[in-house]
């Protein structure tokens, strides 16, 4: 190993080695020891108890949630619906449930934080695509109705139900980037 000498010797006169017990920490002992605070630390019945929380506060602040959840459930079962009336299933479309889950959980998040404004284009879009889809669906019963009927009917709710999940996705990440949700003040 290769060292100049002017700097061995300016770490030899200054003292800075690696193995130098002086500067680095004895990681020898068991725990740290707080001798004027030992009872406080480490006592647990010297902690304050969490704060009570009511179950109608829980349901409040996981309103967004639980909602979200229950709509990406929801949209899912119309994109399998719109699916479900072409006569060769398109299995592609299995791989828009991720995008349907977010827009769920997005029109939840959004809807808890009172946001009907962002909400509104990607509401409309959704509306549009359960009019399509529940128009694919009497079409479907109807023995009268055309398949390329069937077929616009399904390729429309499917198309405006893409729309409305990436609209509702935009939305999420818009109200976030301009207004993003506070963690609520500490109660101590």
């Amino acid at each position: 190993m290769y060292c100049h000498a002017k700097y061995g010797v300016w770490i030899a006169h200054v003292g800075l080695a690696f193995h130098n017990s002086r500067v680095m920490a004895n990681l020898s002992i068991p725990a740290p020891v707080e001798t004027e605070k030992a009872t406080f630390l480490h006592d647990r019945s010297n902690r304050p108890a969490a704060p009570a929380t009511s179950r109608a506060e829980l349901l409040k602040q996981w309103a967004g949630t639980i909602v979200g959840c229950a709509l990406a459930v929801g949209l899912t079962a119309v994109l399998f619906s719109v699916r479900d009336g072409w006569v060769n299933h398109r299995e592609w479309l299995v791989m828009v449930v991720p995008g349907l889950v977010i827009a769920g959980l997005a029109m939840g998040h959004l809807g808890a934080r009172n946001k009907l404004q962002a909400l509104a284009p990607g509401l409309l879009l959704l509306s549009l695509a359960l009019t399509f889809a529940g128009a694919d669906i009497l079409a479907d019963n109807d023995s009268g109705a055309s398949d390329t009927t069937r077929d616009v009917l399904s390729i429309l709710g499917g198309s405006f139900l893409g729309l409305a999940a990436a609209a509702l996705a935009f939305a999420l990440l818009w109200v976030e980037l301009r207004n993003p949700t506070k963690a609520p003040t500490p109660e101590m």
